[in-house]
């Protein structure tokens, strides 16, 4: 009995190990958000729009598009249009990753987005700014940690009850199977 015990928990031990295995295998980064190094800007300031490596595929032509509130005022990498929105193409760097510096128009206010859409891959990545007017100081309430929530969303205390309650099960498990053993003995 105890060398079927011991069976099963080195079958758990070996899946448990596996499962990091299998789940470094995909390329989350793959398809990721771009965002902006600032959420709220002033008009006639700059921004930066950032796109880790791995977002789009390498050496690939994004169609880039600014919409909003006189969008075409807006000068991205040095190019201007007079359009009602303001469209161009840029190639991602060869690791996948993406600059895109703004110059917001010195009138700007609202809300503007900037949709890229990669030709080869059809990746969609779309970034929202706010753009206060140039006499209106901007402030973050929440700025957040900077970092991307990719966890679940299951609270970390149900997490630890779930795997404590687990591991009594298996402890209960043990002492029925020892306390059958003494008895038949």
């Amino acid at each position: 009995m105890f060398k079927k015990i011991l069976a099963a928990i080195a079958v758990t031990a070996g899946l448990l190990l596996a499962a990091p295995a299998a789940a470094n295998a995909v390329d989350y980064t793959n398809g990721a958000q771009c965002t902006f190094d600032v959420s709220v800007a002033q008009a006639g300031g700059n921004a930066t729009l950032i796109c880790i490596p791995g977002t789009w595929s390498p050496g690939e032509a994004i169609t880039w598009t600014v919409t909003g509130q006189d969008g075409s005022s807006f000068t991205l990498a040095s190019f201007h249009s007079a359009a009602s929105s303001l469209s161009f193409t840029k190639h991602s760097n060869g690791d996948g990753s993406d600059v895109l510096s703004v110059k917001l128009p010195a009138g700007a206010t609202g809300t503007y987005s900037i949709v890229g859409v990669g030709q080869t891959s059809g990746h969609q990545c779309s970034a929202s700014l706010t753009v206060l007017p140039a006499d209106q100081s901007s402030t973050v309430l929440d700025p957040g940690s900077g970092l991307p929530h990719t966890g679940s969303v299951v609270a970390t205390w149900a997490a630890w009850m779930g795997g404590s309650l687990i591991a009594l099960g298996l402890i209960s498990l043990a002492i029925v199977a020892w306390a059958r053993k003494v008895r038949e003995s």
